[in-house]
């Protein structure tokens, strides 16, 4: 399966968010990458994969790190773009070092704070983008764009 795009998101209102931001993608040039939720298994598609959310655990994070390796490797993406949510990490590094354009999109429900994953990716993101002007604080080569 390659992608052009690989976007990774929780599979929550950061996938929606991703979704809206690449509504104007073809389907088939888009894999999502998110978390097993049950809504997500009645839905799911074939340009859908799932990875372990790691939440604070250290076997998780290292399976998330084995999984995103084995993503990677299965769709050669040439843009990766994020959403937030420490599954998405890995995913977002690896393609960074291995030469993937990298895009993130700071959460639309991050107003006044940024997000860890945020603080975190904005200094590997090729394109960094937030949806609250409150936001330049923490990120001042951000870009604005309201997604939602």
């Amino acid at each position: 399966m390659k992608a052009r795009i690989l976007a990774v998101a929780p599979g929550g209102g950061h996938l929606r968010e991703a979704r809206i931001a690449l509504e104007l993608v073809s389907g088939s040039d888009v894999v999502y990458v998110t978390t097993r939720l049950p809504h997500l298994l009645e839905t799911a598609s074939p340009n859908m994969i799932f990875i372990v959310d790691p939440h604070r655990s250290l076997h998780k994070y290292i399976l998330n790190i084995v999984q995103s390796f084995a993503i990677y490797r299965k769709t050669t993406p040439e843009i990766i773009l994020s959403t937030g949510g420490g599954q998405s990490i890995a995913l977002f590094l690896i393609g960074k070092i291995l030469g993937c354009k990298t895009i993130f999109v700071e959460s639309g429900s991050r107003i006044q704070f940024p997000s860890k994953t945020g603080r975190l990716l904005y200094h590997f993101s090729d394109h960094f983008f937030i949806q609250s002007p409150n936001l330049f604080a923490f990120y001042p080569k951000a870009k604005f764009l309201r997604v939602m």
